[in-house]
């Protein structure tokens, strides 16, 4: 039982974050299929590990600790997930192009004006809702964002079908079992509705935008739509719950 869900964790800590996991030279198939089912789980280990270091630096002003936690989740997801929302900025927020032009925008290494704004105001949220949260003592944000952001990848990798072509996540997506997908998400959910219910309405909304975008102008979801739903997602979790009404 643990090696079987050891395999596929490791798979996805590998692909999802910068931790020095060792990883398969020639992956199993099936296994490469089932790590999306452990990837709130890497979201419980990031989580961890940034209330572990938010524990570390209270003696310091929230901005401070802000600014330090921030740089530390982005070290250790590789800045990835970044990648995939400025990819998505550039390609999906123009007017009139098909498919097609879209997904050859969102390949282009160049960055445009729509990418750089993206990333902005994602960090400047991230920052404001990490120093509210430090600000407050209150760490249960930086459980919730990253456990909510994966789960919403898995939502949207059982729920679209893949619309990249030779993608990273078409084998993955290709082996997905999406009956225990969306049983690993109904779990997620749960647990979050009894502890932030508010912060888990705000994502089942996002998702469901995220996808509905993706579906109309790409024609499905691609790594860069799954990396962009995490981060607008971790996003809006982390301000939501800012608030005083928040979980």
């Amino acid at each position: 039982m643990i090696t079987a869900l050891w395999r596929p964790l490791r798979l996805a800590l590998a692909m999802l974050t910068t931790l020095p996991v060792p990883q398969p030279t020639a992956p199993d198939p099936d296994e490469l299929g089932r790590a999306p089912l452990t990837y709130p789980l890497v979201g419980v280990l990031l989580g961890a590990l940034l209330i572990g270091a938010s524990w570390a630096l209270f003696d310091l002003p929230p901005l401070a600790g802000a600014a330090i936690v921030l740089a530390l989740w982005t070290l250790l997801t590789g800045a990835l997930h970044l990648d995939g929302l400025a990819d998505c900025a550039d390609g999906l927020l123009g007017g009139h192009a098909d498919a097609a032009r879209r997904r050859t925008i969102m390949h282009d290494p160049h960055v445009g004006s729509a990418a750089v704004v993206a990333l902005v105001l994602v960090m400047i949220g991230k920052f404001a809702g990490l120093a509210a949260a430090l600000d407050h003592g209150n760490l249960l944000p930086l459980l919730l964002a990253p456990v909510l952001g994966r789960g919403a990848v898995l939502a949207l990798m059982c729920a679209l079908p893949y619309s990249s072509p030779g993608g990273m996540a078409e084998a993955i997506t290709a082996r997905l079992p999406r009956q225990t997908g969306w049983l690993v998400v109904a779990v997620v959910a749960g647990l979050s509705l009894i502890v932030a219910p508010g912060a888990l309405l705000l994502a089942a909304l996002l998702v469901c935008l995220i996808g509905r975008g993706a579906l109309h102008r790409l024609g499905g979801a691609s790594g860069d739509v799954y990396g962009a739903a995490i981060e607008l997602i971790e996003t809006a979790v982390l301000l939501a719950m800012a608030l005083p009404s928040g979980t």
